[in-house]
């Protein structure tokens, strides 16, 4: 038996993180289990990846707050607050996936450099994707943390400003002015997100519509799920949607889809997968209503009636929308940062400021914005190599997207085929019962896993991508 500490594991496919200390007992994976004393084939419950797929987090390296330097008052001998940044401060806007990745991947590289990560939010650490699989799976909201920010940033050895709204960049100044005063950079990197589609919807209930977009969201969610079984109707046949209904279905909630589109993941899948999802989502009782927009939502009776365009109505107790995001620009396009569909960004991750940063659902490369977390961890890795005089740029690489419908797990890395459009150029590799792999044969790399060929996905990427 080992003495040393508990470590934890990352998987960098979709944020889970294995903590030794606390084990997957739904895994079959009791508290305390080492990493070496995984079996080879456990998968990661968010997205199916291998053992062997995570990598070891770091350990935390020396806190930086104590040092002398640029936070220290001029003849005080004494340190004054930090919060204040300075002309030496990484500043980090944003606390997701993409912030923290900045931080752990800037602190890794430079132990000393001083790093303050400003969020309007509480900043707790959590892996995004498993808002749409805890209901099945009886997690709680704080189940979902792997950390607070103030554990985190003890962790990396930075500072955190939480609940801390930035109103404006001011170039100028090299300075971001927040609702708790202004704060000086060095560098500043904006890892702004993105934020839920608005529709327009009509009716004295139009208000109610819910959209879950992060933790806090999810938990009112949960809250208004309490109490037992409820109907919902879900806005939206995408990703997010197809994983909210899946997971709802499972803890016993009934939905209604309602998308303008005639299948689900119109955008990811070949028509035949799309359909083949469809069937077994019908197993489950969804109840579809393709080709239709939310006209309007009233109260009624106690609960609320949903009036689509064709002038149907669908009883339902909550209306959730998963109707796609849009990147959060306005900050950057305010302080003459070029924006396109997002802030606009080379490979290095730099935007057209001097010194500012941009990276994750915000951020626009070659034209593309990437939001899955894999990349975005790439390019955090590439603004942390170029603060410390690095050359390891992003690779704008297609990404390996994992659907989490367990009904029908998929895999697929389509780049920018339309894969709806171009059927007669998916061909059908191995097909059976108990899956599907289908590949493109285009110049550009494409290839759709269902079923028990999806946990292959890692494998055939890399033979494809490096």
């Amino acid at each position: 038996m080992t003495d040393a500490p508990y470590r934890k594991w990352l998987c960098d496919a979709c944020g889970y993180i294995y903590d030794e200390a606390k084990g997957d007992p739904d895994g079959g994976l009791p508290p305390g289990t080492r990493y070496e004393d995984m079996p080879d084939d456990w998968q990661c419950p968010l997205c199916g990846l291998r053992k062997a797929d995570l990598r070891p987090l770091p350990d935390a390296p020396a806190a930086v707050s104590d040092l002398p330097g640029p936070a220290e008052s001029a003849g005080s001998g004494k340190h004054r607050s930090r919060r204040f940044g300075s002309a030496e401060h990484l500043i980090i806007v944003g606390a997701g996936v993409a912030g923290w990745s900045v931080a752990e991947a800037a602190r890794r590289r430079e132990p000393s450099l001083p790093i303050l990560l400003v969020t309007a939010c509480e900043g707790a650490v959590y892996a995004k994707p498993s808002l749409s699989t805890a209901l099945a799976h009886g997690r709680a909201p704080a189940d979902l943390v792997d950390a607070s920010a103030e554990e985190r940033s003890a962790e990396l050895g930075i500072e955190v400003l939480t609940r801390t709204r930035v109103l404006k960049l001011d170039p100028a100044k090299r300075r971001l002015i927040t609702a708790r005063g202004g704060i000086a950079y060095g560098r500043l990197v904006l890892a702004l997100g993105a934020r839920q589609r608005r529709l327009d919807i009509d009716g004295d209930a139009a208000d109610t519509v819910l959209r879950v977009n992060d933790l806090r969201s999810y938990r009112d969610l949960r809250q208004r799920l309490d109490g037992g079984r409820r109907h919902i109707t879900l806005l939206g046949a995408g990703l997010i949607g197809c994983e909210l209904a899946d997971d709802l279905t499972a803890a016993g909630h009934r939905v209604s889809i309602v998308d303008p589109g005639q299948r689900p993941l119109t955008a990811l899948l070949p028509a035949d997968v799309a359909e083949r999802l469809r069937e077994r989502f019908d197993t489950k009782g969804v109840d579809w209503r393709l080709g239709q927009t939310l006209a309007r939502v009233d109260h009624a009776d106690g609960a609320l009636r949903a009036t689509l365009a064709d002038d149907t109505t669908i009883a339902t107790d909550l209306v959730l929308s998963a109707a796609g995001l849009l990147p959060i620009t306005e900050p950057a396009a305010r302080a003459g940062i070029a924006v396109g569909r997002g802030i606009v960004a080379d490979r290095r991750l730099r935007t057209s400021l001097p010194d500012v940063y941009a990276l994750g659902d915000c951020a626009e490369v070659e034209g593309r914005c990437f939001s899955y977390i894999e990349p975005i961890r790439r390019q955090a890795e590439a603004i942390a190599a170029d603060i410390a005089g690095e050359d390891a740029p992003f690779l704008p690489l297609p990404p390996l997207v994992r659907i989490k419908t367990p009904s029908l797990p998929i895999s697929v890395c389509n780049g920018q085929i339309a894969a709806g459009a171009d059927a007669a150029h998916w061909q059908r590799v191995s097909d059976g019962a108990d899956g599907t792999r289908l590949e493109h044969t285009g110049a550009e790399p494409a290839f759709v896993l269902t079923g028990s060929y999806a946990q292959l996905g890692t494998e055939l990427y890399r033979t494809h991508f490096g």
